[in-house]
């Protein structure tokens, strides 16, 4: 389907999530409102400042030469004065630069136990984990899952734009995302959704769900957005059911278990008489046969897709990470040393945390802000209300005369008025869509979203259980001796299935 109609050729919005502004709005009016509790936050050591220095370029040209957000620097290490000076020339808001205390970027492990540490960081290195070798990738999403919150530069803030050093952007946004988010009750913003690699998270996700049963959270529906649920039927029984994969795989297991509990029900009653292809079915299960093999790769009936908000970009609200129940679960998945022994990643952790805490209508998709970090990226189609550029009047200007009339001359809007976005974007040549590849999940978000959405239902197992073996036992009235050719009918199972909780 992809292929036939690309996402990026779709419209993506509903009632309960869509861009605050589709195309561009008159960015001086808008940066004479007021402004909110934010900043630009940037993890970086001294020797990426030409990445840091590239991304506040781009930044400042498509966004904050209008609205003047402070700047916030942090390293694990001291700033060179070097480092300093380049990026207070660059920026049109004020800088500020910290420095990570030495207990929150190094893994506890590194000093309680050194060899463990750096056997597990060996194995991952020796399996070919991307980045599992790195000890100084560890910290780093250690420090953005559990501590970059707590700085004491970032604490105070209502909300923060993580920026990575080496990005780009390719649309003017001529709105305050910050403002936006308050006005809409939204708490978290993402611009891409894609898969992470197993291989970095054996565990996160059953680890993530035994917290949640061990607290009793109540999954909100935004946990359908980074788990299959392969919950079929609900009832006394479903535990029996978990091996089968697909509705046609449960009708042909319940097919299988009816004479059974035809057998169970003669035995509880004590009626005279049972057939014999039940008793044969109830020995079969006596004996082992009938036992169910739970696969390994599922956990309380679920399933992780995958799924996570690339949070290399993200907006978001400190106290969301700064709660009692965050915390909690970062500290859950700290005691399994997760951190070191696999490679867990800050993106699929905040994405699972906000599964757990926040419902779909408080994350917003920001498809309207064209990005790039490292080989991906999202460019949208630019929306038909577009108005000329105009300089913000603290405007640094990092790009030269011929890089400004590059962004000047902006892509034109598709002929369906319906898919463009952007505000004045100009997409790469060699532009390559994410949302249209296998890897990315905007088409789930897309589907979770839809007004016309309707909530997945489970089987009213123990109903179909009772039901199917009455039609059973029907059959059997008519054929005594033929119980081994009974089966259940397209029109028994269309029957069956109106039986839902």
């Amino acid at each position: 389907m992809l292929k036939a109609v690309p996402m990026s050729e779709r419209p993506v919005g509903s009632r309960m999530d869509s861009v605050f502004e589709s195309g561009c709005r008159d960015p001086l009016e808008e940066a004479q409102k007021p402004r909110a509790n934010a900043a630009f936050v940037v993890l970086a050591r001294n020797s990426e400042l030409d990445g840091v220095l590239s991304s506040i370029r781009s930044l400042e040209r498509h966004f904050n030469q209008w609205f003047n957000y402070p700047w916030i620097f942090l390293n694990d290490e001291v700033f060179t004065d070097e480092f300093k000076d380049e990026v207070k020339a660059a920026t049109s808001g004020k800088v500020r630069f910290g420095t990570v205390p030495a207990v929150r970027w190094h893994v506890p492990a590194e000093n309680d136990d050194p060899l463990f540490f750096s056997e597990a960081i060996e194995e991952q290195g020796d399996r070919g984990i991307m980045y599992g070798s790195m000890p100084a990738y560890h910290r780093m999403c250690r420090f953005y899952s559990g501590y970059f919150f707590d700085h004491y530069l970032v604490r105070k803030l209502d909300w923060y734009w993580r920026v990575e050093p080496d990005v780009d952007f390719f649309c003017d946004i001529t709105y305050d995302p910050f403002k936006e988010m308050e006005a809409h009750n939204k708490k978290y913003g993402f611009t891409i959704m894609i898969k992470e690699l197993i291989n970095t998270v054996p565990n996160l996700f059953r680890t993530t769900v035994a917290y949640a049963k061990k607290n009793d959270i109540k999954l909100p529906d935004s946990w359908s957005l980074f788990s299959k649920d392969l919950e079929i039927a609900r009832g006394t029984n479903d535990h029996l059911y978990r091996d089968v994969k697909d509705k046609d795989q449960f009708w042909k297991k319940l097919q299988g278990r009816v004479p059974l509990y035809r057998a169970m029900r003669w035995s509880d009653t004590n009626e005279d008489g049972i057939d014999s292809h039940s008793l044969k079915v109830l020995a079969d299960y006596t004996n082992g046969g009938g036992l169910t093999n739970v696969p390994a790769d599922r956990f309380d009936n679920l399933e992780y897709n995958l799924c996570h908000f690339w949070s290399n970009f993200e907006i978001g609200r400190t106290d969301l990470f700064q709660s009692k129940q965050y915390r909690d679960y970062f500290h859950f998945l700290e005691e399994s040393n997760g951190f070191f022994v696999e490679r867990w990643g800050d993106a699929p952790i905040h994405s699972l945390a906000l599964g757990m805490f926040l419902n779909q209508s408080e994350i917003h998709y920001f498809r309207d802000i064209g990005y790039r970090h490292s080989t991906l990226e999202h460019c949208p189609a630019n929306s038909i209300n577009q108005r000329p550029y105009s300089e913000g009047p603290r405007y640094r200007h990092g790009y030269s005369k011929q890089e400004e009339d590059y962004w000047l001359k902006f892509d034109s809007p598709p002929s369906d008025k319906d898919i463009g976005t952007g505000c004045r974007c100009r997409c790469p040549d060699d532009h390559q869509e994410i949302e249209n590849s296998g890897s990315s999940c905007v088409s789930l978000w897309a589907m979770m979203s839809d007004d016309e959405r309707t909530p997945k239902k489970a089987l009213d197992l123990d109903r179909i259980e009772s039901e199917a073996v009455n039609l059973y036992e029907k059959y059997l009235s008519k054929h005594p001796e033929n119980g081994e050719e009974w089966a259940l009918s397209g029109d028994d199972i269309k029957r069956l299935e109106q039986f839902t909780v």
